[in-house]
């Protein structure tokens, strides 16, 4: 009876992996959902369709892109932590949705660690220190030393309280040991109205909400908050260059699925969309055109970078002592 007991289990044992391998050699067998944690129209909505796009024509399945907004990502990313592991439901999120926020919140339900796999890393696009055009300021130390000469009289506008944008300006104060008032809206595109008219003097916004607004001369453009000059904005110095060694803020999207997503499953999406945005020239364009820098890399870096990007804005947050309520 034992042997045959034991007999049981290892035949079980074998179909399961075999259906297993069997579920992943045929996958995709029916349509994808992409879930993106934010609004339609923003930048991870778009990046959501430009990536589900990519999948959609390699794959030859459909991929459809579900917005499920609310709780600085946190409704869409539920869904998705709780989904059947077997590459039908998967993420699209990055620093605003899976970083900042369980940094900022001592109850965050999730361990972001452990809850998500991560699959590509897919784009960066960093930030740009932007000003009201009446400031009497035309470069970054032109206006940390008009923030030094009037301490807290000047405002900067945050697109929310989970955002790249509160991010950069709470590095800039400390590094450069000023002080502005926040003055905090629920979106970017109010914050950047009130700051052209004057309601607020600074913002930090992400490039591909303001591009169009520098090109245009509505604003004026002091400094980029990445590592190197961005592309699109290629007369605009980085703050590094400015008087701020080692700055760096960006803004990133990863592609990510759920504990349990079976290794080669992620890997067939990870190759998927590696490839198609290191050589697929026509989606290179158009994340440029919104303002975007490609990337493609995959599991392994996706996951690596995600981890250092914890550590890093932990001791930002802390240091800044940036809250988010529940």
């Amino acid at each position: 009876m034992k042997h045959a007991t034991i007999n049981v289990l290892r035949i079980a044992l074998l179909l399961a992996v075999l259906g297993g391998a069997q579920a992943s050699e045929t996958y995709p067998s029916r349509p994808v959902r992409l879930i993106v944690a934010f609004a339609p129209g923003g930048v991870a909505d778009v990046m959501g369709r430009l990536l589900a796009q990519a999948l959609q024509e390699r794959l030859n399945q459909s991929v459809v892109v579900e917005n499920k907004p609310g709780g600085d990502g946190l409704i869409g990313m539920g869904d998705a932590v709780r989904a059947t592991p077997d590459g039908y439901t998967l993420l699209v999120g990055g620093f605003g949705g899976q970083v900042i926020p369980p940094l900022m919140r001592d109850d965050y339900p999730f361990d972001v660690r452990r809850d998500l796999v991560k699959i590509a890393l897919t784009a960066e696009f960093g930030n740009v220190l932007v000003v009201n055009k009446s400031l009497p300021v035309n470069s970054v130390p032109d206006l940390i030393a008009y923030l030094k000469a009037r301490p807290g009289a000047v405002n900067f506008g945050s697109s929310g309280r989970a955002t790249s944008d509160l991010l950069a300006a709470a590095m800039f104060m400390l590094q450069t040991n000023t002080k502005m008032v926040d003055v905090p809206y629920a979106g970017g595109g109010q914050a950047l109205s009130d700051m052209m008219a004057g309601t607020t003097q600074v913002m930090f916004p992400q490039l591909p909400a303001v591009l169009g607004l520098i090109k245009s001369g509505q604003v004026r453009a002091l400094a980029v908050t990445s590592e190197r000059r961005l592309s699109q904005l290629p007369d605009v110095p980085t703050l590094s260059e400015s008087g701020l060694p080692g700055f760096r803020v960006t803004s990133w999207n990863e592609l990510y699925g759920p504990r349990g997503l079976p290794d080669d499953i992620r890997d067939l999406l990870s190759r998927t969309l590696v490839d198609a945005i290191r050589n697929d020239a026509q989606l290179r364009a158009k994340m440029f055109q919104l303002g975007v820098e490609p990337i493609g890399e995959g599991a392994a870096q996706a996951e690596a970078f995600f981890n250092d990007e914890l550590v890093r804005w932990k001791d930002v947050i802390d240091r800044a002592g940036l809250k988010l309520q529940p």
